[in-house]
This record gives C-alpha cells, sequence and structure tokens, in this order.
C-alpha cells in the first residue's frame, strides 16, 4: 500500500493506476527516456518496466518543451546564485499541476474514517479488497490500514477524486511564486535551513534537493521566513505573503500533509504587533489545523502501517508540532486546548524521527532534533496542567480538594519539571554553545513559564494565611527573578536565531501578568517594594530588546496596557535613578553585552552601555499602596 496523505506530486499521491496510453497521468522518467508505454496497475506504487527492473519509478525530469509553446512564453532558467552554485545542483522551476477544470489532471484526496462516523469502519471492512487491501468504485475508494487479525481496531481511508471537492476553484490564486523571490530562491532555501530549521525542525530537507514547484504554499511560506534572516534578499516578499493569505484557506478544504506543514509554519511568522493585546484569528486557526490533521488520521501512531520510515516520521514530526502549537496557544490565549489526548495515540518523538542530513545531504547536527522532542515532552507536561488546573470543570474540582491533596499534585508536576530538566533541558543547553545561533531560547523560557503557570494556579486556591503560602511565593519569587536574569543575559547568539511565536510572544507576557499578581498580593513593605522594582526593571528590558527583538514586544506594551489599568504607572515620566551596581556588572545585559547593542542597532536607545538607568514603578508609598488595596494589601488575584 501506497503512502495515504493525499499529496498532489504523482510519485507520493496514491497511486490509483495509469491507463495505456493516459494523458490525463504523468508517466515516469525511465519510461520518458524510451518513449515507451508507462502502464501501471491499480494500486501499484511503480509501472511494469520499473518492477521488471527492480527499480523504483521517479518523476524527477522536467517537462519537455512543447513544440507549439506560445511566442511570448518566457525561457524557464535556473534560480541558482552565486553563493550557493557549490552547495545543491541548480533548481529548476517546474509548473505545479492545475486541476481537472483547467488541464484534465484529476487527483485524488484521502480522508481518515472515524471510529463514529457513518461510514462504519466495521462494515468497511467487508469491502472486496485486492492484494494491496485497497477497493475501488468508479468515483470512491478505501484502503485498508488496520483490521486483518482478531482483536485489530479497523482503520480505513476514504479516497475520492477532487473533483466531488472542488479542489482547486477558479478563485484560487495563480501567482509564480518563483518568478517572485528570483534571483533569491536559493539564498533564502539555505537560509530557511540555515536559520528556521534548526530552530523548528519540521521538514526533512531531502524533500527539497529536486527543482522547485511556483505555486506551492509550502514554499512561498518557507522563503517568507527565511527573508528577514537573508542578506542578500528584501525583508519581505508581500505578493508571497498575499498569495499565502489567499491559498491556504482553499487548500484547508482538501487537506494533505503540505497543508498542514505550510500552515503551521505560517503561524510562526513574526506578524507586527499591534497595540491591541490581542493576537486576532489565532486561536481560529488553531482550531481548522486540529480539524485538518483529524481528516489527515495524523493523531493514530502510524508505526504499524505500511508506510515508509520517511512518511511515518512526518507524520509523528507534524502531529506533535500541532500539539505544541495547540497547547501554548491555549495557554497564553486563556482558551481550550482543541486537542484531546484521550482521541491520539501517537509516541513522543525520537531522534530516529528526524532527518540527520541537509540540503546536497550534508550533516546535521542532533540540536533542532533534541529541541523538538525537549518541546514536545514540555508539552505533554502543561497538557496535564492546563487539564488539573485550567479547565472550567478543574476549577471546581480544585476548590474541594484538601489542601494536603493540593500540595501532592504541586509536588508531582514539579518532580516531572525536575525530570525534565536533568534528562532534556541541561543536556540541551550545555551542547548549545559550540558556536554559530543558540535556538534553545524558546524552550529555555517555556520551562519557567510552565513552573510559573503550575505555581500562578495553587497560589489561586490557597489561603494567604496557610504555612506553606510564603514558601510558594519564594518558589515564584525565584522563578520570576529567572526570566528577568535570562533576558537580561539574553546572548546575541540567541537573539539573531528563530524563535517559536506566537509562543515564546506570550510566554514572556505571562512572566509579565504574574509579577503584577505577585505585587497585587504583596503586603508587606519589603514585597511591595521589591515587586515594584522587579516589575519596572522588567518592563525596561522588555522595551529595549523590543527594537530589534520582535518577541518582546507583545510582553512590553500589556505589561503598559495593564500598569496604566491599575492605576500605578503615571502618565508624567517615570522616575529614573542610577544603578550602579548594574553598571558594574556590564549593563542591563551582562558583561561583554555593551558591543551586542551597537551590532543590533540599540547602541542609540536610552538604558544601554554607561548611559543605563532603570525605572522604578513608584507607587508614592508602600503605606498609601496598602490603603488604596484595603483588607491589607490582600488581593486576590
Amino acid at each position: 500500500m501506497t503512502n495515504p496523505i493525499g499529496m498532489r506530486h504523482p510519485e507520493a499521491q496514491v497511486s490509483l493506476g495509469r491507463k495505456y496510453k493516459s494523458r490525463k497521468e504523468r508517466p515516469c522518467d525511465a519510461c520518458r527516456k524510451r518513449k515507451i508505454c508507462c502502464t501501471r496497475d491499480a494500486y501499484e506504487k511503480d509501472c511494469s518496466l520499473c518492477r521488471t527492473r527492480g527499480e523504483s519509478c521517479q518523476y524527477v525530469l522536467p517537462p519537455n518543451v512543447r513544440r507549439n509553446r506560445q511566442p511570448n512564453a518566457a525561457p524557464q532558467t535556473s534560480t541558482s546564485s552565486p553563493s550557493s552554485t557549490g552547495s545543491i545542483p541548480s533548481r529548476r522551476r517546474e509548473t505545479r499541476p492545475r486541476p481537472l477544470g483547467s488541464n484534465g489532471n484529476r487527483e485524488w484526496i484521502c480522508q481518515f474514517v472515524g471510529l463514529s462516523g457513518d461510514q462504519d469502519p466495521y462494515v468497511l471492512r467487508h469491502c472486496s479488497f485486492n492484494q494491496q487491501n485497497c477497493y475501488r468504485g468508479a468515483e470512491w475508494a478505501v484502503l485498508k490500514i488496520k483490521g486483518d487479525t482478531n482483536g485489530d481496531v479497523p482503520l480505513h481511508f476514504t479516497v475520492v477524486p477532487d473533483t466531488q471537492l472542488d479542489a482547486r476553484p477558479d478563485h484560487y490564486p495563480t501567482t509564480d511564486t518563483e518568478a517572485v523571490v528570483e534571483p533569491h530562491a536559493n539564498d533564502l532555501l539555505h537560509t530557511y535551513f540555515e536559520v528556521v530549521h534548526p530552530s523548528y525542525p519540521l521538514l526533512d530537507p531531502s524533500r527539497f534537493n529536486s527543482p522547485p514547484v511556483t505555486g506551492d504554499p509550502l514554499l512561498a511560506v518557507m522563503y517568507n521566513l527565511a527573508a528577514p534572516f537573508c542578506s542578500s534578499s528584501p525583508l519581505h516578499f508581500p505578493a508571497l505573503s498575499s498569495f499565502v493569505q489567499q491559498a491556504l484557506p482553499i487548500e484547508h478544504q482538501h487537506p494533505r500533509l503540505e497543508t498542514l506543514e505550510a500552515s503551521l509554519l505560517h503561524l510562526q511568522r513574526h506578524t507586527p504587533t499591534s497595540p491591541s493585546p490581542t493576537l486576532p484569528g489565532l486561536s481560529s486557526s488553531i482550531g481548522s489545523l486540529a480539524g485538518i490533521a483529524h481528516d489527515l488520521g495524523l493523531n493514530n501512531d502510524p508505526s504499524s502501517w505500511s508506510l515508509s520510515p520517511t512518511d511515518t516520521n512526518r507524520r509523528i514530526r507534524i502531529w506533535w508540532a500541532l500539539h505544541i502549537q495547540d497547547k501554548w496557544s491555549a495557554l497564553g490565549l486563556g482558551r481550550p486546548s482543541y486537542l484531546n489526548d484521550e482521541h491520539s495515540n501517537v509516541p513522543l518523538p525520537t531522534i530516529s524521527n528526524f532527518s540527520h542530513l541537509g540540503l546536497a545531504n550534508t550533516p546535521l547536527t542532533l540540536t533542532p532534533a533534541l529541541q523538538f522532542i525537549a518541546m514536545a515532552h514540555l508539552s505533554s507536561i502543561l497538557s496535564d496542567v492546563l487539564n488539573t488546573f485550567y479547565t472550567l470543570k478543574a476549577v471546581e474540582r480544585i476548590k474541594l480538594l484538601p489542601i494536603e491533596m493540593l500540595f501532592s499534585i504541586l509536588d508531582g508536576f514539579q518532580e516531572r519539571l525536575r525530570i525534565f530538566r536533568d534528562d532534556h533541558l541541561c543536556p540541551l543547553c550545555s551542547g548549545s554553545g559550540n558556536g554559530g545561533l543558540d535556538s534553545t531560547g524558546s524552550v529555555v523560557l517555556a520551562f519557567y513559564t510552565i513552573e510559573i503557570v503550575l505555581l500562578r494556579a495553587v497560589l489561586r486556591c490557597l489561603p494567604m494565611n496557610h504555612p506553606g503560602y510564603a514558601g510558594l511565593r519564594g518558589q515564584a519569587k525565584t522563578t520570576l527573578l529567572n526570566v528577568v536574569e535570562f533576558l537580561e543575559k539574553m546572548s546575541v547568539s540567541r537573539l539573531k536565531a528563530f524563535w517559536w511565536s506566537p509562543m515564546t510572544r506570550l510566554n514572556f507576557s505571562l512572566a509579565g501578568s504574574f509579577m503584577f499578581s505577585q505585587f497585587l498580593t504583596s503586603h508587606t513593605t519589603h514585597d511591595i517594594e521589591l515587586w515594584s522594582t522587579t516589575i519596572a526593571h522588567y518592563r525596561s528590558l522588555l522595551r529595549l530588546h523590543s527594537t530589534s527583538f520582535e518577541m518582546t514586544r507583545l510582553a512590553s506594551m500589556r505589561m503598559d496596557l495593564l500598569a496604566q489599568g491599575m492605576g500605578v504607572d503615571s502618565p508624567l515620566p517615570l522616575n529614573l535613578e542610577r544603578e550602579d551596581s548594574i553598571r558594574e556588572s556590564g549593563g542591563i545585559l551582562g558583561r561583554g553585552f555593551g558591543v551586542v547593542g551597537v551590532g543590533l542597532g540599540m547602541s542609540d536607545v536610552v538604558g544601554f552601555g554607561d548611559g543605563l538607568k532603570r525605572e522604578v514603578l513608584d507607587p508614592r508609598s508602600a503605606e498609601e499602596w496598602i490603603m488604596r488595596q484595603g483588607d491589607g494589601g490582600l488581593l486576590l488575584c
């Protein structure tokens, strides 16, 4: 059985045979060279010639030039650049096939059959399947994945032609994406796998050694993500953004694995931050992707399916990339998670699920895979934290628990975090200082964020006069000061790396809101002064970094809005005082970072170098603050 994922390219889509002298389906390269008929039986992956020779069908050669070519048709030229011709072969552009309505090409789309649907898999398993576990009708086919042995839960995919789904309507954009990025295509592709891929290793680099296909949303998203990091190209390609914004919603109606890959990467784009403290459309976008993943059956463990290791690994990576995005967005947005762990049995990713070769088969380090694996494990812990403390019913259950049981639950989560730190975070960070970009910042901040949301949940449920309350506030203080130090000592290699977004932006903001929570629940002069100073310092760091580090802009704006809303942020210029101790330690970003600010365009920003001054949040006086709040400042936030 071939790969049941509904891909467009002939070599990857579900094979439904090729008739004699078919003009609707492309012949393989071997038959084209010999100018003979490429005959392929139903549900056979390879044609009769390639099976006889013991080879697999290949579809790499570009299409032949037609003799009746239009006179005004521009020749297709190589888009390779001098800086990359020595790394990978010249990548000539191919034209993406159009749907049946335009030139007769017909594609077949796979959809997973669920256990509770009207297409009962216990009924479908009685279809007359052939030796390839396929049954085909005139306009409908069924692929059997499992269910031959007694006790197996039957798993099927139904296969329908795209003409039934209106897969490529007339309003589908026809942008020549390769022409938009000429002559930077190769440089952008190299930049993607040098900068973006080490932080977010979703794709297999070997897939991109063949000629590119113009009009491919996945490549368009990759080019746009790489553009800000590519010195030879513009910072942004508006035409690509417009194409992706139009194409992806249409692609979502007939999803394939590339659709989900392109959509997940599109969510990672560093969009401009608006003054409004919202991320409009993010939650609904992730909900759409969750539905697509279920249509493709990605929530099922593919390890025992008749798939190649490449396809199995690809499905596992995509599922966990979506799982990570869903859980962290649910946390940061305060929304329910779309993915229910009860409906998934996909194993956690391992090193074997990632490619160890880059473009042109160059070796890759293990750091990208280790980082992705660490984030998947951390997201699994986060999922349990959300289910335990942050669902509507969980909030009611927690109220009824004895305090001792609440601390027992907290101890269990903290033990899991300690194991994660020792098994994943420490090895990852210890191997990230070997030169090049340091892409571990997103994982480190995510670890601190889980500590924050765990302590925040327990502090909300715990009476302030409980003996253990002060200890939890001490833990919260330690974690928040770790976040401040993390931002203070941000290295150049981390600042210039690609960061997971939007989760990183939300995590910086979550830390700031928890600082305000600690400030509002303070009832001693020492605590009030500590948190007012810490908040002011953190806001200063966020504001200073935001000039060149986009990940802190959202948090900076939100903290400003919170301060103004609580009446502790004077509209007049805030009081500034000199901090000699920080000057002696090398400035806001630690020793040796004075040059960094210059390199990142921060040399003229107030707060860097010798002119460093720290803002102090001034509630006039601690005593007045307590009187303003009432009840001795004991606010239940």
